[in-house]
């Protein structure tokens, strides 16, 4: 079993003048003989100021040169980073810091943030902002050998996104790393070697971001291209500038890249291979990638719960079906039943996935309840809904919690959101259900406009030349001037049906 830090040290004892790290802020680059010092002194400055090992350290930090060696250095100490999303609110971030019983943090330059955090840890508890870690470095000779945790002795703790109220803390034991990193070979195809030169422009306080794009860059011996805050124009400049060959992320960020000014496809022409998971992506641009990107593309599916439990290697004309894994064993139940309750071909069913992968998390970070809902059995409840296809592949349909339910039928809003955003006249849209006495929920859909708003029978007629089932169809339509989102940028559907319920708008009906 090896530690995170153990597979960088390894790839530095290959290969140890080859470049692995390089800061967009400052153009410092540093090769992997270089990276293992600054991590051992900076591992050696934190254990003087009292981190050690099996204590719990809040990191608050974009995905920045500085939070990529602050993690590799609590790992050498192993001392347990949580990971908390720097987009949060004080109040949140502090909440989460308390709630994890943190020893210790790293946060950003931002003074509202540190004395938030400052009153959620214990007295005298070391809270180091960016500008400090310059000088938070020690003797390495003073740390004696790397500690060696047991495997399930906690690596690091991530947070879900949180789009039912504060996010929870997803426990990951050391057993997990090296499975977290593996599967990218097995099924995304990435090969281990130099040749990986990776941009780093999904957080890293995301198993994404961290799993999917850092740690397997260094632990494969390539070259890591941090890019602190996400820019589209500038992730295009650094992809031709570095000749970045591989990427990981959401397909929000493909997106603005496309959209983004000085984009043009040969741009992109040193990239071999193109991953995206963590969301729907549009036909439109996963077809553009395919056409003028020489990249192979993927699409993974998993959750920070299991990392990659479903993939597809050939995603251009079915982006939304997906097999098993190597580390995985899935299957398709009725909602509410077992592991014996498994759905057929063309029937719709719950997610399931095998727990006994040693890339599965133990449990959520002090909430034994939320556990206990979601490993039943020997088995993790993804909470997400998917087709059983002829062939045997999984198409995703959407959330078990999203599913509007009208007259007897199961409605996604993913399909009712689609249709609407195939309308000019349609900047954004979420679709809900909210409680109706005929229908026991009828299909509200909440509409950010493009420009004048169009009228609610000109988005019924468009629905109805598209296709979309008569039961589908919005009952009524609520014009919003933005969606809710949290900080992982999801719509936060619970908040526009309070807003509809409450009667804080009008909601127009087509007739």
């Amino acid at each position: 079993m090896q530690t995170a830090f153990d597979l960088v040290w390894l790839s530095a004892e290959r290969t140890p003048d080859r470049i692995a790290i390089v800061d967009d802020l400052t153009g410092r680059s540093l090769t992997y003989s270089e990276t293992i010092a600054e991590i051992e002194s900076v591992a050696a400055g934190l254990a003087a100021r009292g981190v050690s090992a099996g204590e719990r350290v809040a990191t608050v930090l974009p995905g920045s040169f500085d939070h990529a060696i602050v993690l590799l250095a609590l790992q050498r100490l192993a001392a347990v980073p949580m990971l908390l999303n720097h987009r949060l609110g004080p109040a949140d971030i502090a909440a989460l810091a308390a709630h994890g019983e943190a020893r210790a943090a790293v946060v950003g330059p931002d003074a509202a943030l540190a004395a938030a955090v400052a009153d959620a840890l214990p007295d005298g508890a070391p809270i180091l902002a960016p500008a400090d870690l310059a000088a938070c470095r020690g003797d390495p000779a003073r740390l004696g050998k790397p500690p060696r945790p047991g495997r399930e002795d906690p690596a690091f703790v991530f947070y879900t996104s949180g789009t039912t109220g504060l996010p929870k803390g997803v426990v990951l034991a050391q057993r997990t790393t090296e499975h977290r990193v593996l599967w990218l070979s097995t099924q995304a195809g990435l090969r281990h070697g130099g040749h990986n030169r990776t941009l780093g422009f999904m957080p890293l306080s995301h198993a994404i971001g961290f799993y999917g794009v850092f740690l397997v860059t260094l632990a494969f011996g390539g070259t890591y291209f941090a890019m602190t805050s996400f820019d589209p124009a500038a992730a295009v400049e650094m992809t031709e500038r570095h000749a970045i060959t591989y990427m990981f992320a959401v397909p929000t960020l493909y997106h603005a890249m496309t959209r983004a000014p000085g984009y043009a496809p040969e741009r992109m022409r040193s990239l071999e291979l193109v991953l995206f998971g963590g969301g729907v992506i549009e036909p439109d641009l996963i077809r553009h990638i395919d056409r003028h990107w020489p990249a192979a593309i993927r699409h993974i599916y998993g959750t920070t719960e299991t990392m990659c439990s479903l993939y597809n290697p050939d995603p251009v004309e079915r982006p939304a079906s997906l097999r098993p894994g190597f580390y995985s064993r899935t299957r398709a139940v009725r909602l509410g039943g077992g592991p014996d309750d498994a759905v057929g071909p063309g029937e719709e069913g719950e997610l399931i996935i095998d727990a006994s992968a040693d890339a599965t998390f133990s449990g959520y970070l002090n909430r034994p309840e939320a556990t206990a809902e979601k490993l039943r059995g020997g088995w993790y409840y993804s909470g997400d809904i998917v087709e059983v296809e002829t062939d045997g592949d999984l198409r995703l349909r959407g959330r078990v919690d999203d599913v509007i339910r009208s007259g007897g039928e199961n409605i996604h809003p993913e399909e009712v959101e689609a249709a609407l955003a195939a309308h000019p006249g349609v900047a954004d849209c979420c679709a809900i259900g909210l409680p109706d006495a005929r229908w026991g929920e009828a299909v509200l859909a909440c509409v950010v406009a493009a420009g004048e708003a169009p009228g609610a029978a000109e988005l019924d007629a468009h629905c109805r030349a598209g296709g979309l089932a008569g039961f589908k169809r919005p009952k009524g339509y609520l014009f919003v001037d933005a969606l809710p989102r949290n900080a992982a940028n999801k719509v936060l559907r619970r908040k526009l049906r309070q807003t509809a319920k409450a009667g804080a708008g009008t909601i127009r009906r087509p007739g």
